[in-house]
């Protein structure tokens, strides 16, 4: 089974000195909606979309599938 990881967005916020609230507030999106992605939760395709065109990258620039691996 595999799920989406959000590290690469939250690296690339690093890289770019953007603070978490900075982009909540650019990409128009809730608080709520930013920590389903903290959490590796599910979010919309809009809400990637948005977040591609605040940092000028492509979806796969800040979101991988990763294979869960049962422990």
């Amino acid at each position: 089974m595999s799920k989406l990881s959000y590290k690469k967005l939250f690296k690339m916020l690093i890289d770019i000195d953007m603070s978490n609230t900075e982009l909540i507030e650019k990409a128009g999106i809730s608080k709520s909606t930013f920590y389903k992605m903290k959490n590796g939760e599910n979010i919309t395709t809009d809400v990637l979309l948005r977040v591609c065109d605040v940092l000028k990258c492509d979806v796969s620039d800040i979101v991988e599938c990763i294979e869960i691996t049962d422990k």
